[in-house]
């Protein structure tokens, strides 16, 4: 019979940390629920998916450059007349995205593109999606330093690569 910590351990070696960290606690659970084997091994890999998406869902939203955390639900349509939020909405099935298609947030200061932006990034984020966040400048910058550099055409490749 093997004990807890060598099921920990393999579960560790097979790269599986999540249930390897809260194993005691989810057999404890299976037990109190009385749960039958399949259901039991259903929750473990369930438990495991979950960690691994919630985990790159955090370092995804870390390397987007986001300045600030800003949601779509925060945003106050009321004082912003050009943009709806249904049309927000529907931004939100990211075709966009698979289309290689861009969309561009234009307009003077304090209307809340940049809030807009981050928003919908977040989303594409939370959807599956790398996101880098830029601004104009920036980007602008980036691409002269690249080019300086002779890795111009490199730069490109991993900008186009975000949007994939």
């Amino acid at each position: 019979m093997s004990s807890i910590d060598q099921v920990t351990q393999k579960f560790r070696s097979l790269r599986m940390s999540a249930i390897a960290e809260h194993l005691e606690p989810l057999l404890s659970q299976a037990e109190a629920n009385e749960s039958s084997y399949l259901q039991f091994a259903q929750s473990l890999v369930e438990y495991e998916e979950n960690q691994r998406n919630s985990k790159r869902i955090e370092q995804n939203r870390r390397r987007s450059g986001f300045p600030l955390h800003k949601s779509l639900e925060e945003f106050d349509y009321r004082f912003q007349t050009t943009i709806s939020k249904r049309e927000m909405n529907s931004l939100c099935d990211f075709n966009f995205i698979d289309n290689r298609d861009n969309v561009v947030f234009i307009g003077p200061p304090g209307v809340g593109k940049t809030h807009l932006a981050i928003g919908l990034g977040l989303k594409a984020i939370d959807a599956g999606y790398k996101v880098s966040f830029n601004t104009a400048l920036a980007l602008m910058e980036i691409l002269e330093l690249a080019e300086l550099k002779g890795e111009l055409k490199r730069k490109s490749i991993s900008y186009s690569n975000l949007m994939c």
